[in-house]
């Protein structure tokens, strides 16, 4: 039961991600995309976690806090004006 409400919750902050990333970074404004990004992040952490057994305290906190950050960096990379994805 758990792991499929892991899986349920990797493939929902999948769908916000390469929504956000492709079609949404165009329309709303930074702060939003921002947001949505970390909130995919964070969400691709908690799901992973919830696919695993015996998790300690501190993958908890650690884990969707630095994946929330590393969407983020990533999406602005890969967008950025010398980006490959640049449009």
């Amino acid at each position: 039961m758990r792991s499929g409400f892991g899986v349920a919750i990797i493939a929902v902050a999948s769908v916000l991600a390469v929504a956000t990333g492709l079609r949404l970074r165009t329309l709303l404004p930074v702060p939003a995309i921002d947001a949505m990004m970390a909130l995919a992040g964070a969400g691709l952490g908690v799901g992973g976690l919830m696919t695993l057994d015996d998790v300690g305290a501190a993958s908890w906190i650690v884990a969707p806090a630095v994946l929330a950050a590393i969407a983020l960096l990533h999406v602005r990379a890969l967008f950025a004006r010398e980006g490959p994805f640049r449009t």
